[in-house]
């Protein structure tokens, strides 16, 4: 069983370097080409009532909806494309929930383009290898007698493995690409870089054991 799994695995990798060579990943509406709007509503406002209305006006089409300013009196709407039409329409629907009077011309557009994905993990890629690096170089040092190749190998698999699992199991399934999946990514890092800690302990206890008992 845990070489089917393995083998199942392989393929998913090799998938998601197929497709992520080709198509690349799908990037949530958050990191790719989009157009915010920022209306300002002049009081507190409930985010429902606002998803009710971007759901008329932009059918279903994903919107991230967010208030903005110290006393969360602007919605923030950010969507992948927008026309004038529908911009009219969100306008003229918000003045008449809120009672405003705001023309298109108040609301601040702004047209992003695409983020690469290098530049979300650019933040994150030198902590990463200090830690990776410091991590390696313990489990080496204190499971030394369990053998340096093979500590050094299982600890930069566990690194490596579970992230490319996970962009692959991204990339194939067509899963967006957003702040969730940073925090996803995050966690799977540091479970990688304390379970083989936690198996090396064990291994060790378990040879010391067994010597003892020889003794």
């Amino acid at each position: 069983m845990k070489k089917v799994i393995q083998i199942l695995l392989i393929c998913l990798i090799i998938a998601g370097i197929i497709v992520i060579s080709t198509i690349g990943f799908n990037v949530g509406t958050k990191y790719a080409e989009n157009t915010q709007i920022n209306i300002y509503i002049g009081s507190e406002f409930k985010i429902e009532d606002i998803r009710s209305i971007t759901d008329e006006v932009f059918g279903n089409t994903p919107v991230i909806i967010q208030q903005v300013e110290l006393y969360k009196d602007m919605v923030q709407i950010t969507v992948k494309s927008a026309n004038e039409e529908q911009i009219s329409n969100l306008n003229s629907k918000i003045n008449e929930k809120y009672n405003l009077e705001n023309d298109v011309s108040d609301l601040k557009i702004t047209n992003n383009p695409n983020v690469r994905l290098r530049n979300i993990v650019k933040p994150y890629i030198l902590p990463v290898a200090i830690v990776s690096i410091i991590t390696i170089a313990f489990a080496m040092i204190v499971y030394r007698k369990l053998g340096i190749w093979q500590v050094l190998y299982e600890t930069l698999m566990s690194i490596v493995a579970p992230q490319a699992i996970l962009s692959s199991f991204y990339a194939v399934t067509r899963l967006p690409i957003n702040r969730i999946t940073v925090v996803i990514s995050i966690i799977i890092y540091v479970a990688s870089i304390t379970f083989p800690m936690i198996h090396f302990s064990k291994l060790k206890s378990q040879t010391e054991s067994k010597k003892a008992e020889k003794e």
